[in-house]
């Protein structure tokens, strides 16, 4: 039976799961305040119930606690301006308390929550003044000298939008023509691109991540999001989304880059894995996401809102991190804290469930905040269930709760992840990179790895020497690189040291040292450094084909001699030791 909550319990669902903005919630609460001003205790109760139980974080609690006591009052000092005509107009911060919260009943646990949350950043009386002015449909705070006031900037209001969907043309070049998703910062496009079609490319299409309003109605946002967009164009690593560029049409903003064929890492945890997978199988994902991570933050971009559905299982089985740059885009420049336009600042751009503890206070981002919620995400990968059952950071601490152990995982394994998953960032693990060293199975490639270090260094061992006559007479050559050039070999070979750190000699395809080697060769050469990596990948596996020839296991040899030939063709201790096995 519907009641008059019904409808607007609706919209807080759509709302969560990131198919509502707060404008449309706000919206409707005002509607249903109007028509049944009687149902306000209920709704406060309702709204209480969602924060108690970790569904809405603090701020969005306290701006629709606002509203429903805002709504009761007929006086033009108390009401919320619903216009950027009446910016001016003051609200007094309720001081009332709220009735003492019950067991939720509408809004079940088994609810999503894993959708980016675009939320106004109200602040308590005791952090603030008693008075502020607010418009709460453009979700834009400005300080002024009696409190803080939300107001639209840009003059794209929602209304002057003009509509978009399939068929939709943007710039005389992408035609929409599939809807892919919508979240809460975005609705993504299949676009068919004109250019690439003119020029007979196999393959023409496109995806568009076209920015919501709370993101475009800010002068500053298109050229902050440029800016980082173009950071993120030199992420080039097989684990993380091609990124094209930025643009505007209009007032659509919106983001080109890859189509990705496959299924996002949270539909496959619903679908294919409920109850997790064990650890061996699951470790390609696990080095995937991390890999990715990895590499973003030693380029300097935190991602800030990872989640699963920010993960994309291909249909080849590659993973792909998406969305880099969005929640933390924009920086404040000097002198202007309160009018650049911060996602995780001023609209509260996180996911409540993977957001760290100290993303809700508003810290400066950080490192450990992606090695939260990656860990989160690990977790969920490995028993299908979220290690704090979905609740907030906020909300965990609150009940001191604790992660159940994972079976699949070794001591050793575990209490990495543990340290992952601490709520305060003191205790939790620093980095991505560290996480790996605790999860990565134990392996004899750690000694070989130490092995080749001492080699490399002992030159009376004739090691290093042999290297240098191993290698091209014209290795000295130095080619003119360009800077664009110079920055990708760069990257490469930090990209290639990553994975030769995880193990990753020679596979997974795309994704492992040899295939970064190799492409730095194809840009520059001489590369000495390159060169070096790609002779040490071979005699590492020559080592291990020596061992495992040895034990007599001589097909799994001749496997590892191949690999290694893969690297240096014509390395001699292995084609010695292939001839021995063939023969």
């Amino acid at each position: 039976m519907e009641t008059p909550l019904s409808h607007f319990v609706q919209v807080l669902n759509s709302f969560r799961e990131g198919e509502a903005t707060f404008g449309d919630l706000s919206k409707q609460m005002r509607q249903l305040l109007s028509e049944h001003p009687e149902q306000s205790g209920e709704l406060r109760k309702l709204l209480d119930d969602c924060f108690e139980q970790g569904y809405l974080p603090p701020q969005i609690h306290q701006g629709l606690i606002v509203q429903t006591t805002l709504s009761l009052h007929n006086d033009d000092e108390t009401r919320i301006s619903t216009s950027s005509h009446e910016q001016d107009e003051t609200i007094v911060w309720p001081t009332t308390k709220t009735n003492t919260p019950k067991p939720g009943e509408i809004i079940q646990p088994n609810v999503d929550f894993e959708k980016t949350r675009l939320t106004d950043r109200f602040e308590s009386t005791a952090q603030r003044g008693a008075v502020s002015s607010v418009d709460i449909t453009s979700g834009q705070m400005i300080n002024t000298t009696r409190g803080t006031r939300y107001s639209g900037s840009s003059g794209f209001s929602s209304t002057e939008s003009e509509k978009i969907g399939i068929g939709s043309v943007l710039k005389d070049r992408f035609i929409l023509e599939e809807l892919l998703g919508s979240g809460g910062m975005g609705v993504v496009y299949k676009a068919l691109d004109l250019r690439k079609q003119e020029a007979q490319d196999k393959s023409p299409y496109v995806a568009l991540k076209i920015l919501n309003d709370e993101f475009k109605d800010n002068p500053t946002s298109y050229i902050a999001l440029q800016r980082e967009t173009r950071k993120a164009q030199t992420l080039a690593h097989p684990n993380i989304i091609t990124v094209y560029d930025f643009d505007r049409d209009r007032s659509h903003i919106f983001m080109s880059m890859e189509v990705l064929t496959g299924q996002s890492l949270k539909d496959y945890i619903n679908k294919v894995i409920p109850n997790g997978m064990p650890f061996k199988k699951a470790w390609h994902i696990i080095k995937g996401m991390c890999l990715a991570l990895a590499y973003a933050h030693k380029n300097g971009i935190i991602h800030s809102d990872f989640k699963p559905g920010n993960v994309s299982i291909l249909e080849n089985g590659e993973v792909k991190v998406l969305d880099f740059g969005i929640a933390c885009a924009v920086r404040p420049g000097k002198d202007q804290d309160e009018t650049i336009f911060d996602a995780r600042r001023d609209l509260g751009a996180l996911t409540p469930a993977y957001a760290s503890l100290e993303m809700f206070s508003n810290k400066e981002p950080d490192p450990s905040d992606d090695v939260y919620a990656l860990a989160c995400v690990i977790y969920e990968v490995l028993t299908g269930k979220h290690p704090y059952g979905k609740l907030s950071a906020l909300k965990a601490h609150e009940l001191n709760l604790q992660p159940k152990t994972v079976p699949s995982l070794s001591r050793r394994q575990w209490k990495g992840l543990q340290r992952a998953l601490a709520l305060e960032r003191k205790d939790r693990t620093p980095s991505v990179k560290q996480l790996i060293t605790d999860l990565q199975p134990q392996s004899p490639l750690p000694i070989i790895l130490g092995t080749m270090a001492i080699i490399a260094i002992a030159v009376t061992t004739g090691g290093y020497i042999k290297l240098s006559q191993e290698t091209d007479p014209l290795q000295d050559k130095i080619i003119e690189l360009t800077p664009k050039q110079q920055l990708k070999v760069k990257d490469l070979l930090e990209l290639a040291e990553i994975h030769f750190e995880v193990g990753y000699l020679t596979a997974p395809t795309g994704s492992n040292a040899l295939w970064s080697y190799r492409q730095a060769l194809e840009i520059d050469p001489y590369n000495k450094e390159a060169k070096n990596g790609l002779k040490k990948i071979a005699d590492i596996l020559a080592e291990q084909a020596q061992q495992l020839y040895a034990e007599g296991k001589y097909d799994e040899s001749l496997s590892k001699i191949e690999e290694g030939l893969e690297a240096i063709p014509k390395h001699d201790e292995l084609l010695a030791l292939k001839k021995k096995i063939l023969n």
